[in-house]
């Protein structure tokens, strides 16, 4: 019999508009390409083959910093469906890793083929936004009214967001943007968030960056996404799959 072999499959971002995937099968692609047309309503402009991968390039910018503007929640929803359509097909984040010098990078994806694919899991995702907001995209709302709770002592005020199923949590202070004493205050809000996070059934199964600044704002870095998931049917006492 054939000896084992794991196989590796990459997605990248280039640009602030490309996505590009190395290794992955026709199948696959044709998933992704379903996926992008129904959940970036702008759809894909362009594809074509590119030095052995095969790349989608899709109207508007996606990756391009956004803070203010509703395509900041358009494209972290999209990541996380594209994510979430990936592990359905056994092809499981094995890591989010930055391979570039580039001022305006943005993470490359490894994936490994899981075969059978994994039991079904729900997904959404979250956003730092501005330099004082945790943003909760197509998350459970019992979820969003544990978090409320959770960091009552942290927030100046919380409200629904002006797009559908997206609740925004506003802390004090300027957290992502912290200094001095105040670097550590962060990091606590974050070891929180992973601790309520998990008391619902939900890991980080990625952080990405997926952001890029303009060439006047490269001074700026870029927080994260955190893309989290639960296996569907997860009760309390059940283990969190990591």
């Amino acid at each position: 019999s054939a000896p084992f072999r794991t196989v590796f499959a990459s997605l990248s971002l280039h640009m602030t508009d490309r996505l590009r995937f190395l290794q992955f099968p026709q199948e696959i692609i044709t998933a992704v390409q379903n996926i992008i047309t129904n959940v970036w309503s702008r759809g894909i402009q362009d594809t074509r083959l590119y030095h052995g991968s095969y790349e989608i390039k899709l109207r508007g910018n996606p990756c391009k910093r956004s803070g203010y503007s509703d395509d900041a929640v358009h494209s972290r929803r999209l990541m996380n469906h594209i994510l979430a359509t990936l592990y359905q097909h056994g092809w499981i984040l094995s890591l989010s890793t930055d391979i570039s010098k580039k001022a305006m990078d943005k993470d490359t994806l490894i994936f490994r083929k899981q075969d059978p694919p994994p039991r079904p899991a729900e997904w959404f995702s979250i956003s730092f936004s501005k330099t004082d907001r945790i943003r909760f995209i197509d998350a459970p709302q019992q979820l969003v009214s544990n978090m409320i709770a959770l960091f009552q002592k942290e927030t100046q005020s919380h409200a629904s967001f002006r797009l559908p199923h997206v609740y925004e949590l506003k802390m004090n202070g300027y957290p992502w943007m912290a200094s001095g004493s105040d670097t550590m205050y962060a990091r606590s809000l974050i070891l929180k968030l992973i601790e309520g996070l998990e008391s619902h059934g939900f890991t980080v199964y990625a952080s990405i960056d997926q952001k890029t600044g303009t060439s006047s704002d490269n001074h700026r870095g870029e927080t994260d996404t955190f893309h989290c998931c639960r296996q569907i049917g997860w009760q309390p006492g059940l283990p969190v799959f990591h």
